[in-house]
């Protein structure tokens, strides 16, 4: 019988406490052009565009007596500023478990904003996930991924702990992660892509294109302006459908490098590679002495620079 009750009590100790759950709604008038700010200490952070006004659904879920007293703790402020709309969460770290193990608390910031509106998102423990945006977009976590719709304004995209997914953007772009992949669509202007860990995947860019990374692939479907891409830990292609107006450099210490031109396109090549040769499929004027790793030359009527140097891997030029 004692064992009995020993197991009884052991059983009940292990059974999760039931959790609770509260949302916060709020809707506030606004125009077009301002913007949400949001900083979520915790939680993923979900913008969807739609009607009129901003519509805030904050979802806050605790289990056990810890989750609960991290719930109560946790003050959040909805506000409106003038054409603006400020939710501030910011989760205060205290000494009572946060650090003692998992702590059962999960919050999920949901908000509906005119389709031209600026965004300003900040979470350090979850992923973010926004629509269509008109506006300007500032996105930034510590903890998750960044997936967005088409960008219509200037936007900065930077996470440390997932990958960054774009369907496609209208002004300049900028996507940095320092532990995930980056996916972009079709792009209208500038974009500037980094990562340490990840693949780098940029489909039509209508202007210049600046990618880093040194865990990966890095692959330009068609880049419309000048190109400056390296990698450390991959192979890099890309296509060059329009004349670029500045110089060009594909960098890789990890893998092979092929560049497709399109007719018309002229620039001074500048290819080497140390571990597999150059070949060009394009009529190359070559400039000095060439041999099976290095190929000097001019292409069609010339132009900016375009060097190409890979230490791990062949070098190819083709046409389109």
């Amino acid at each position: 019988m004692r064992h009995l009750s020993l197991l009884a009590a052991a059983l009940l100790l292990c059974t999760p406490a039931l959790g609770s759950e509260d949302v916060i709604r709020k809707g506030f008038n606004v125009s077009p052009g301002g913007t949400l700010h949001v900083t979520a200490g915790v939680g993923d952070v979900t913008v969807v565009t739609g009607g009129t006004g901003v519509a805030v659904e904050i979802v806050r879920q605790a289990r056990g007596t810890r989750g609960e007293k991290k719930m109560a703790h946790h003050q959040i402020d909805v506000r409106q500023s003038g054409n603006d709309v400020i939710i501030d969460g910011d989760l205060v770290r205290d000494a009572d478990g946060w650090f003692g193990g998992p702590i059962f608390y999960e919050v999920k910031w949901n908000v509906r904003v005119p389709s031209r509106y600026n965004i300003d998102v900040h979470t350090s423990g979850g992923s973010i996930k926004l629509a269509d945006i008109g506006g300007t977009v500032d996105a930034r976590t510590s903890g998750g991924d960044i997936t967005t719709g088409r960008l219509g304004g200037e936007a900065s995209l930077s996470t440390s702990g997932g990958d960054i997914t774009v369907a496609g953007a209208t002004d300049d772009l900028v996507a940095k992660t320092s532990g995930g992949s980056i996916d972009v669509g079709n792009t209208e202007a500038r974009v500037e892509a980094k990562t340490s860990g990840g693949d780098i995947r940029l489909a039509k860019v209508g202007s210049s294109v600046k990618a880093r990374t040194s865990g990966g692939d890095i692959d330009i479907e068609d880049a419309m302006g000048a190109v400056d891409a390296e990698t450390s830990g991959g192979s890099i292609s890309a296509q060059l459908s329009r004349q670029p107006q500045g110089e060009s450099r594909l960098s890789t210490s990890g893998g092979g490098v092929t560049v497709t031109i399109a007719d018309g396109i002229g620039v001074e090549l500048d290819a080497r590679a140390s571990g597999g040769g150059v070949h060009a499929d394009v009529p190359v004027t070559v400039q000095g002495t060439q041999d099976g790793d290095q190929l000097r030359g001019r292409i069609g009527a010339g132009g900016p620079a375009l060097v190409l140097r890979s230490s791990g891997g062949g070098i190819r030029v083709k046409r389109m």
